[in-house]
């Protein structure tokens, strides 16, 4: 790749170029690809330059692919973990030369034109922290400046150049560098002490040098730490030694403490084993992150222990934060965070289901960009419905991109529990106005004629002077008051089922039902010989009220017994199914039937007759009505004259 495709660079000549990568000259970039090797863990590294006429030279090395085909940046670094997969690079010469990783730095000048390159390759696949980044232009800045001394030395005093030592090529190397650079002889002891060193600890160079750091930086348990890391870091072979960087609270000369994160890398100069330090001065960021760290406690507690539900998505919808309302259990809120909620369920073993809406509902947010409400239900670990009122918003940052979507909700259980007592009051307050129409209509109806029954007695009884007229006057009056004492208990009865807004449901096995219902008729039953069939397989029970279902028993199985045709023998049959979450319970028979072109509007009205009999006043049916109703549930009625009825009764909300 030709040089001149990079506008702007700075090209040196080629005399310049031949100054540069002379021999003695090499050795200082030398030092620094040894850095640089060391610092990335790459088994080759090379400095290079354009000259005038275009091409590259570099610094000696075993890589052998033509200069001018190696890809190069303008001014920020380049990085390729995998050239074989990157665009354009599909018949590189660096894939054929068996290369995988390939870095390069620029080494730019004040005015940033790249002015070298600092090359890092490997023969696998690989990857630079941004530490590792951060060090490397450190090198280039070094390499820099070796460029402009050595380039400035050439100019006016080229007699130097042959002068140089090992020992003052590693100081032109870091006395300028930005960060504290300290080199350690194979024992431990300072050999190089640079000034920004100098500026972080207060200590001198010639204060320090021939002592060891220990001595005067650490104590307690960061002095054990840093001596296990110089033993841990001992070897023959410095390339199996990566860099190792560890925090440290460390002492100043005038024995102020301060944080420090300190990197240490062995290294082999001219033979001789070194190691060299980078100590970076981070109290000042340890101060704003403990602050950080204080304020998203302080935050963290607030929603914590705020009553609502709380979660927060980022783009990917992996949560980054719940509350206690929302998972109360720890291990959980800590599994859930950086997951999604297909993962929570796999995690607990559920299903899918809850983790499908949840997608949805976080999609329809952030594709319209607005905020959804919803509620939902679930059920509690005792089997109670428990409702929340839910919301999900987007989040942006200042540039008006979404970073995040929050959604909490809040259990409105009581509150839904409240309105739904509410609607059934008003439903029961509705139906106060047809409740007093039918009390009126039964006491004109039922008990007008007990009355002037009572009446026309007790005027007979005082217009006769005769004992046993008036014994048998006064022995007419029981029957009279016993039947007005039933009806208005009956009456009564009706109206509190439909006050009775809080009566408990259980489940009721429909056999028992049967059972108490014959207890109670076993003579009626007996006396018509009447044939019983039931079928209670496909749903053996049902959820309701006791007192409720054993009186709609009692009073359809009565109708039964009453109505039963001379004709034929009469035969009842008992069938229940299970339909979703309800089921239905039939009662037929082969009676007198009813005529529904007539009745079909009045057959569970209060007060309403079908056939003569003496026991009939018309209340079983509007009793049985009530009490269904009363939970939600539905009767009807299928009838033929002389053929026979079924009345069929829904239950809802039906347990499995």
């Amino acid at each position: 790749m030709r040089l001149g495709s990079y506008p702007g660079i700075e090209k040196l000549s080629s005399i310049q170029l031949q100054h540069l990568f002379e021999e003695k000259t090499q050795t200082m970039f030398s030092v620094i690809i040894s850095l640089a090797e060391m610092l990335t863990e790459m088994p080759i590294a090379f400095i290079a330059a354009p000259d005038d006429n275009g091409f590259l030279f570099k610094t000696r090395t075993s890589f052998s692919t033509d200069p001018w085909e190696l890809p190069l940046p303008s001014s920020t670094p380049l990085v390729i973990p995998d050239i074989q997969f990157e665009p354009g690079f599909t018949n590189h010469p660096l894939i054929k030369s068996g290369i995988r990783f390939y870095a390069c730095i620029p080494v730019l000048t004040a005015e940033q034109l790249p002015l070298a390159y600092l090359c890092i390759m490997d023969s696998k696949v690989g990857t630079l922290s941004d530490k590792q980044l951060k060090a490397l232009e450190l090198l280039t800045q070094q390499i820099f400046r070796i460029i402009d001394d050595e380039l400035d030395q050439f100019e006016h005093h080229k007699s130097l150049a042959n002068a140089l030592t090992t020992s003052q090529e590693i100081d032109i190397i870091f006395h300028n560098a930005i960060d504290a650079v300290i080199v350690l002889d194979e024992k431990g002891v300072i050999s190089k002490w640079n000034p920004k060193a100098e500026q972080i600890f207060g200590w001198e160079k010639s204060e320090v040098i021939g002592q060891h750091l220990h001595e005067f930086a650490f104590v307690g348990q960061d002095l054990q730490q840093y001596r296990e890391l110089l033993e841990n870091l001992k070897y023959d072979d410095p390339e199996n030694h990566p860099n190792t960087t560890i925090e440290f609270s460390t002492i100043r000369k005038d024995q102020s403490v301060f944080d420090i994160a300190l990197s240490i890398s062995p290294a082999t100069i001219q033979g001789e084993h070194f190691y060299i330090c980078f100590a970076v001065d981070i109290t000042s960021r340890n101060q704003i992150s403990q602050v950080l760290d204080k304020q998203q406690k302080f935050y963290e507690n607030i929603l914590n222990k705020l009553p609502t539900d709380i979660a927060v998505f980022d783009t990917n919808h992996k949560y980054l934060f719940v509350n206690p309302g929302a998972i109360s259990v720890k291990e959980y809120r800590d599994f859930i965070v950086g997951k999604d909620d297909y993962e929570y369920a796999a995690y607990r073993n559920r299903a899918t289901t809850t983790a499908d809406l949840r997608r949805a509902q976080f999609l329809q947010v952030k594709n319209s960009d607005k905020e959804i409400r919803w509620e939902d239900s679930l059920k509690d670990p005792e089997g109670n419905n428990i409702t929340h009122l839910r919301r999900m918003y987007p989040v942006h940052d200042d540039d008006g991109q979404l970073s995040m979507v929050i959604g909490f909700g809040i259990d409105i259980t009581e509150r839904k529990v409240m309105e739904e007592k509410q609607a059934a009051l008003v439903q029961q307050l509705s139906s106060q106005n047809t409740q007093l129409i039918d009390f009126c209509n039964i006491v004109s109806h039922n008990l007008r004629a007990p009355l002037v029954n009572m009446s026309m007695l007790v005027e007979f009884i005082e217009d006769t002077n005769n004992p046993e007229e008036q014994k048998t006057l006064i022995s007419k009056l029981k029957p009279v008051i016993e039947n007005l004492h039933t009806t208005f208990n009956e009456l009564v009865e009706s109206i509190q089922i439909k006050q009775d807004l809080e009566i408990k449901s259980e489940n009721i096995l429909l056999t028992d039902c049967i059972r108490r219902t014959f207890e109670g008729l076993q003579s009626e039953i007996n006396k018509s010989e009447a044939v019983i069939e039931t079928d209670f397989e496909e749903a053996p029970s049902v959820y309701f009220p006791a007192k409720y279902l054993y009186s709609i028993f009692h009073n359809l199985f009565s109708n039964c017994l009453k109505y039963q045709s001379p004709k034929r023998k009469l035969v009842i049959k008992l069938q229940s199914k299970k339909v979703d979450d309800k089921v239905i319970l039939s009662f037929k028979d082969n009676g007198l039937g009813i005529d529904m072109d007539k009745h079909k509007d009045n057959c569970f009205k209060i007060g309403k007759v079908f056939h003569h009999h003496p026991n009939s006043k018309g209340f079983g049916l509007y009793m049985t009505k009530t009490q269904v109703e009363a939970m939600k549930g539905k009767i009807w009625v299928e009838s033929k004259i002389d053929v026979g009825s079924t009345f069929f009764i829904e239950f809802i909300n039906q347990k499995a």
